[in-house]
């Protein structure tokens, strides 16, 4: 089985959250996730996560602003173990934009969630709902 590092974020903006669509091409291509990414050679989880808010939505987090209020972890098909560290961020900088996702929506926390959601974040998503977490 192969393990796998990942950092999520869940950004908050006006009592909304932050919900990003997988490019159509990429595996799982065209399903809802948290923004965030695998960990690369010699990162820890917040380097991680602040490379890949930057890669894919162009926006600067500072490690200090970065709240880190879940570990969850999920296997696909058996064969790829995810470890995922989860942020929940409120203040960044520079507007969000496309870079490296296929779109992108501000849901409210007590509104629907995208049904096309990868399975990984589901637990995060009914924690969410059940207000687990206190954000």
């Amino acid at each position: 089985m192969k393990f796998l590092f990942v950092s999520i974020c869940i950004l908050k903006k006006n009592k909304k959250l932050l919900f990003t669509k997988r490019p159509a091409k990429k595996y799982y291509g065209g399903f809802w996730e948290f923004p965030g990414g695998k960990l690369e050679a010699n990162e820890t989880f917040e380097d991680a996560i602040i490379r890949e808010l930057k890669e894919e939505l162009g926006i600067v987090a500072k490690q200090k602003d970065l709240k880190t209020i879940d570990i969850v972890n999920h296997s696909y098909d058996n064969k790829i173990f995810i470890i995922m560290n989860v942020f929940f961020l409120e203040k960044w900088l520079k507007q969000i934009k496309n870079n490296e996702i296929q779109d992108y929506k501000w849901i409210g926390i007590n509104d629907k969630f995208p049904d096309n959601f990868l399975e990984g974040g589901l637990l995060i998503l009914k924690r969410m709902k059940n207000g687990y977490y206190d954000i």
